[in-house]
């Protein structure tokens, strides 16, 4: 009896609080940020996608992130106490695999071990999306009023998690049929090979994968950020605009999640729309359009908050770096990307040649490629993600406009300096951009720190 009352006493620690790991997670990031250029291969600035040693460290700093989200979800929503208490055990471990799997990722002697790691922190999260998305769909059954007054938020969340599920799915079979097939797996790899064998499967799960996941986490930020500013709490007709916009990003995300499911799981091919030139190589792929979706309606929820925001008493730059954040990344994709997909025979598909393999413009397609990976799909999407953990958790109010003034800095600059990139192949712009975006993100624990030390006195 003594030792189970131990153990609940130490669940119920404050290490196991929901702000307190959050700091922890922040904290990781912020450290795996600045001393990137540290480890070998991690170049971030090269033509191109990112490089395995890249895509490895990436992971490394998004998939924690992908847990601060969920965390953030499950005290959003005040799930069970079990709940909450299980996501926030599960910080401790996510991150000590995280960096195993990072130190590991080098040597080859210790490939297997790093693949054990990387799994089991994978399974970790993905367990925890799970239980938080079946709390979810539960919540409106034992909370109706507070479904009500933010039911457009709640659907989006709900939609754009269980996409993520999906996307992190897709991620978890590529990595185990690059590693050992599906021949051991019978049933499965008749289907596979149904579908045109090995690699074009894995192929196209690789393009579910990292096209989904990211604007699925996006639009969870887009809901959780409603929530937070409180926008069940504005006037009717804001509330409408807001609500209308979550419901296009629910249509954006449905049918972004239905297009890639049938391209991985199934033979359609996703087309190009809206196409001319020389063998119809310009045009928008079918799915980016979807996303493009998602987008607009973050734009319409963006205008509703904007306004809310313009009518309170509080300084507001913080609050505007966040909805700046959604502005740039929705340059960053629709902006630039829509234009350079609208001129592939110049541009071609990221790959030397001539059409339709290729157009003379390649490079710049190579370095669009890379340059709004870095910007859209990592620092905007962490700087999105984390601030409105600090708007929900509070932080030392001293921070706030520097690390807003910083942001806003980065954002335009970094976008500036994608356009520049994109250009004219020079990515210095766009990495003052990003740096002045990583100063901002270090910031936040050490607001957030700074505040929980300062309430620890004051209780003292």
């Amino acid at each position: 009896m003594e030792e189970k009352t131990h153990i609940w006493a130490w669940t119920s620690s404050k290490w196991l609080e929901s702000r307190l790991v959050s700091i922890l997670i922040l904290f990781y990031m912020a450290f795996f940020l600045l001393v990137s250029p540290l480890f070998p291969g991690v170049s971030w600035f090269q033509l191109g996608d990112f490089t395995l040693p890249v895509i490895n460290y990436y992971h490394v700093i998004m998939i924690p992130f992908a847990l601060l989200i969920i965390v953030l979800v499950a005290h959003l929503f005040d799930l069970p106490l079990l709940v909450k208490k299980v996501v926030n055990i599960s910080v401790y471990p996510v991150l000590v695999f995280s960096i195993l799997g990072l130190f590991f990722f080098y040597p080859s002697w210790a490939a297997n071990a790093d693949e054990v790691f990387q799994a089991i922190r994978d399974v970790i999260v993905f367990l925890d999306a799970l239980a938080v998305i079946i709390e979810l769909i539960i919540m409106p059954f034992r909370n109706r009023t507070r479904f009500k007054e933010i039911w457009g938020a709640y659907f989006l969340i709900l939609i754009a998690g269980i996409s993520a599920e999906i996307a992190a799915m897709f991620g978890m079979i590529l990595e185990y049929g690059n590693l050992y097939g599906f021949s051991s797996i019978g049933f499965f790899n008749r289907y596979v090979v149904s579908l045109g064998g090995l690699a074009t499967f894995l192929g196209n799960v690789l393009t579910s994968h990292s096209h989904q996941m990211l604007p699925a986490v996006m639009a969870m930020i887009v809901g959780a950020s409603s929530i937070i500013f409180r926008y069940d709490k504005l006037s009717p007709g804001l509330r409408n605009i807001i609500n209308a916009g979550l419901v296009v990003s629910i249509i954006g995300t449905i049918s972004m999640t239905y297009l890639y499911w049938i391209s991985s799981f199934g033979t359609y091919v996703i087309p190009a729309v809206f196409v001319s030139g020389a063998g119809g190589m310009n045009g928008l792929a079918l799915d980016d359009t979807q996303t493009g979706v998602v987008g607009i309606g973050a734009m319409i929820v963006l205008a509703g908050l904007y306004l809310g925001i313009r009518e309170q008493k509080e300084n507001k730059l913080f609050s505007y770096a966040i909805l700046g954040s959604w502005l740039g990344a929705m340059f960053g994709m629709v902006g630039i990307g829509y234009l350079i997909e609208f001129n592939e025979v110049y541009y071609g598909f990221g790959v030397s040649g001539v059409a339709p393999n290729g157009g003379p413009g390649y490079l710049y397609d190579m370095a669009y490629t890379n340059g709004h990976l870095l910007l859209v799909f990592f620092m905007l999407t962490i700087v999105a993600g984390i601030f409105i953990v600090l708007k929900w958790f509070n932080g030392d109010e001293r921070f706030r406009p520097y690390i807003g003034g910083l942001a806003i800095a980065g954002i335009v600059i970094g976008c500036e300096g994608l356009l520049i990139y994109t250009m004219l192949l020079s990515w210095v712009i766009e990495a003052i951009g990003l740096w002045l975006l990583v100063i901002a993100v270090v910031l936040v624990p050490v607001s957030m720190y700074e505040q929980s030390i300062h309430s620890t006195r004051i209780g003292a």
